[in-house]
């Protein structure tokens, strides 16, 4: 019993189980921001996440900011299953869900920017009012 506690209480690399991503150090995320109210020019804005306080998809990176750290920060979101299409988003230059992507952690900013080809209405809100008249026409 107590060499098998022994086992137990060392580090996870001493046993050689794999350690998460999430053991990694702090993530920064830069995200577009702009407010048509402030009538100012879109700007990148840098946020830091610890990755072992948050959850390991791009959706939940940007909850936790606004949540916890702006919560002026606008998006959209819904299902959190990647069936809607809602958080659609320019991720890192890739267009994605974010309720499907995986944090990657690197030592550069994870980009995270409104669907391109789309008006914004604020921060990464898309104007969505030419895709609902498409769909409508069909």
């Amino acid at each position: 019993m107590l060499s098998a506690l022994r086992r137990t209480s060392q580090p996870a690399a001493a046993r050689g189980v794999r350690a998460f991503a999430a053991a990694a150090k702090p993530q920064k995320f830069s995200i577009y921001r702009y407010d048509p109210e402030q009538q100012a020019k879109p700007f990148m804005q840098e946020y830091v996440i610890d990755l072992k306080q948050c959850g390991p998809m791009i959706l939940d990176a940007l909850i936790k900011v606004k949540d916890e750290v702006d919560s002026t920060l606008s998006f959209r979101r819904s299902c959190r299953e990647g069936i809607c299409g809602s958080c659609a988003m320019n991720i890192n230059g890739k267009n994605g869900l974010a309720c499907l992507l995986y944090i990657e952690p690197s030592s550069s900013p994870i980009e995270i920017q409104p669907l391109p080809h789309s008006y914004v209405v604020k921060d990464l809100v898309p104007d969505l009012t030419n895709f609902y008249n498409q769909y409508k026409s069909i």
